[in-house]
Order: C-alpha cells, then structure tokens, then sequence
C-alpha cells in the first residue's frame, strides 16, 4: 500500500513539473518566399501560406501572417521589393510585436515524366512515370538585432506513376487541391522538415514581451493566454538603451539592457496579462519583458 502511495506521489510530482515547464509560444511572422525557381506558378505566396499553417498548427508559436507583415512595410515603406532585410527587420518586430520573421525563397519546384518500359513474353507495356521536386530555403532573422540566427534548406521529392500534376490556374495553399498534387507532396515533405527544424532551433531562443502600460500597482504586458502565460508566473523586465547602429552596414548591434525589477503575473487575458511589481520600478510602455529563468 505505502509503495502504491508513493508510486502516485511521484506521478503527481512528475506532472507539476511538467506543468510548471511548459514552453511559452514564441511570437513570429512568416514574409512571403522569394521564387527563385522560375515557375510559371505563383510558388512563393502559395507555400508561404502552407508553412504558416504548418507552424500554427504545431502550437508552439504565434504566428503573424505574411498579409499582417505587407502591410506594415508598405505603411511604413519599408522597402519597396516587398522583401524584408537585416535593415527592416528590427522597426518591422517593433511594429508587429513579433520575436522572430522567417523569410527565404523556393529554389525549386519542379516536375518531370518518365516513359518506362517493361519487356514481356507477350510484348512490351509501359507506364508514364511522374516526380516532382520541391527545395526551401529558409532563413530565421532575430528582429532585436537584424541577426541571420538560423539557415535551413530542405528538398521533398514524390514519385507516383500516374501521378496527378498540377495544372494552369491551380491556387497553392493550404487546404486546396495543390495538397493532392505530387507537387504539394513533396512541398509538404520540405514544410515538416523546415517546420521541425524552426521548432528546434527557437526553442532555445528566450521567450521575450513587452510593457504596454504601467498604471499604479499594475503593469500590463503584450501576451497572454495565447502566448502560454500563467498567474503566479514571474518575468524580468529590461529598460532599453540606444541602439548601437554598426556604421558600414546600417545594421542594429543591439542595444544595453539595464534590468529595473520584476513583476508577477495576476490576471490574464486572451492577449494580455496584468502584473504586479515585486521588485523595482519606474516600468514604462516598450520595456523589454523577459523569462526569469534568463
């Protein structure tokens, strides 16, 4: 009996740890990709579109569409190719709120048929053959700095004889007849590789926020239950100092972080939480929230 009890007392202690160590939902935007691939089709919207639902549909981000990230670089006219830059990249995660911006292009996207053979005793058959291949690269910029923090290229490639093939005027996307295609397959194969890798990787990126508003005892935050916050949680938060603009590129270095006290989470809303101070003062709109552990 008392090995029974002891048994259930470590499963309950195994499962507040868990609880406790849950991953907060990093905040980023996905830009359309570049089509490098020369394709009569509009490749780098549709598949921007596919990986997006791709990284929503892991749970563990935020995800800003490419539309939401357009329309912020055409209001603030940043950058008229519509592309985003080491340069854009720190006043677009300014605007958006976002931590991160995965951008890069389609290298390939291409699809080929074979006519195969085969001898028997009665003559010879054959049977049309059909593959197509699809290559991402993908890049991660850390929207603090304007940094490259992480490359990816991945390749999917389907063969079916017979297979059906993408024809003229057939949108990509998520949830279209493009997913049936040996086209969308093998570009599925080169999202779920990417859509590993990124999980991966900004894992071991801090989970980062901001300060809205501090009034009085309360001091509101720019995340909530969406991005995994919790009551009782604790977060440090950061005042900014200038910019350090490297003069040859034009690119952010960074900036000094002073660290001016921490706060505990009391409410949260879906896309906010209210805080309290428990150390420090003088928090303003714009100060950098951080995870204690960091």
């Amino acid at each position: 009996m008392k090995k029974t009890a002891l048994i259930t007392f470590c499963l309950v202690l195994a499962l507040v740890g868990s609880a406790g160590a849950m991953e907060m939902r990093k905040r980023i935007a996905v830009a359309a990709l570049e089509d490098k691939a020369g394709s009569s089709y509009n490749v780098g919207t549709g598949l921007a579109d596919v990986l997006t639902t791709a990284l929503v549909n892991t749970g563990k981000f935020q995800v800003y569409e490419r539309d939401q990230l357009a329309r912020v670089m055409e209001e603030q006219a940043l950058g008229t190719s519509g592309l985003v830059t080491p340069q854009t990249a720190p006043e677009i995660g300014k605007l958006l709120g976002v931590q991160a911006i995965v951008y890069g292009s389609v290298t390939e996207f291409s699809s080929q048929e074979d006519s195969v053979g085969l001898g028997t005793m009665l003559g010879g058959i054959g049977f049309n053959r059909h593959t197509a291949r699809v290559t991402l690269d993908i890049r991660i910029i850390d929207t603090t700095t304007g940094e490259i923090i992480f490359a990816h290229s991945a390749t999917g490639e389907e063969s079916e004889a017979g297979g059906a093939m993408m024809v003229p005027g057939m949108i990509i996307g998520a949830g279209s007849d493009f997913n049936n295609t040996l086209e969308g397959k093998a570009a599925r194969q080169a999202i779920e590789e990417i859509v590993e890798a990124i999980s991966v990787k900004m894992k071991d990126i801090p989970w980062t926020g901001a300060v809205v508003k501090a009034d009085g005892d309360r001091v509101f935050i720019n995340a909530g239950m969406e991005a995994g916050i919790e009551t009782g949680m604790e977060f440090k938060i950061y005042q900014r100092g200038e910019d350090l603009i490297d003069p040859t590129t034009g690119i952010s270095l960074g900036a000094e972080e002073t660290l001016i006290g921490v706060i505990q989470v009391m409410d949260v809303k879906e896309k906010y939480a209210i805080c309290r101070a428990t150390s420090g003062g003088g928090f303003t709109g714009g100060d950098i929230v951080r995870e204690k552990g960091y």
